[in-house]
């Protein structure tokens, strides 16, 4: 027999999961604010680094997740990519106040590209507008890392809601070496959550230093 205080406990905890379902991108980035030591860096070039010491850095690239593409508001995933033709490879990115930023050779004049807020089991996205709409899309949660492994912690880590651990590239088939595109996972589920398989390898996003002395990131 269920008692008053269980259907008044169940109440209650479907009202909190209601209210906080929409304060989740606050809260996320409230966290990466109190845990980051390192708002700001750059310029750098950033690349993904597999678990496996002997697999090479790949530069990211950011591709379009719709075509044909829109004169605003351009949703990108960032992804690896083989061919020269697929994507577009930033010319440097910089972290300025925990916002990543893409930089290209040809900008769009007045457009800017930044990243958008992050969603768990999804493709890391970034969108591409004009500098007034695009400050809606702003999702202040990165931060610059020390790599422990590394000499004076260089080269440094992207972390996201404060670790820069939870990234991985998924694809669809196994592919042997490096696939012809993976995008760049968030908390991937293997499988995913439209129940199919899918195979996914964990990276760290590294951050390549193009100033003239690499900038320290603090312990």
């Amino acid at each position: 027999m269920f008692t008053r205080g269980f259907f008044t406990s169940l109440l209650l905890s479907l009202v909190v999961s209601t209210i906080a379902t929409p304060l989740d991108a606050s809260i996320i980035e409230e966290r990466a604010a109190a845990s980051c030591k390192k708002k700001d860096y750059g310029p750098f070039k950033l690349f993904i680094a597999p678990e496996d010491p002997q697999r090479e850095w790949l530069p990211v690239k950011l591709i379009d997740l719709y075509t044909p593409r829109p004169t605003n508001d351009t949703i990108h995933a960032l992804s690896i990519c083989a061919n020269a033709d697929c994507g577009r490879t930033p010319a440097y990115w910089t972290l300025e106040n925990q916002v990543l930023s893409a930089f290209f050779l040809d900008p769009q004049e007045g457009f800017k590209t930044i990243n958008m807020a992050l969603q768990t089991d999804g493709p890391l996205k970034f969108v591409t507008s004009d500098e007034q709409s695009v400050k809606r899309y702003r999702s202040p949660v990165w931060c610059a890392k020390r790599n422990s492994s590394g000499a004076n912690g260089l080269p440094g880590y992207l972390s996201a809601d404060g670790s820069a651990e939870n990234f991985s590239i998924c694809t669809n088939m196994p592919s042997f070496g490096t696939p012809e595109r993976a995008d760049i996972q968030y908390k991937a589920r293997v499988p995913g959550q439209d129940g199919l398989e899918r195979y996914c390898s964990k990276v760290h996003l590294v951050m390549q230093s193009i100033g003239i002395v690499a900038e320290p990131i603090p312990a």
